[in-house]
């Protein structure tokens, strides 16, 4: 059976008020989201516990969010 993850919003009000860093914040949401931040960070050399590599990582889901948007 796979982690019991917490509510999403309730994850993004913790990282919205500085309680969890970036990397929580994507590693906590889902495995397989864990799973791609992991592959995105070692595709592109990537620290995976780095907070910088966290964010890098957001703003490339948001890019294809978006990408996904104008289609």
């Amino acid at each position: 059976m796979g982690k019991n993850y917490p509510d999403y919003d309730a994850l993004r009000e913790q990282y919205e008020a500085g309680n969890i860093s970036a990397v929580d914040f994507v590693t906590q949401q889902s495995d397989e989201l864990t799973e791609d931040y992991e592959r995105y960070c070692k595709d592109n050399s990537l620290d995976a516990d780095s907070e910088r590599s966290a964010l890098s990582f957001m703003e490339y889901r948001d890019e294809l969010f978006e990408e996904s948007l104008s289609n």
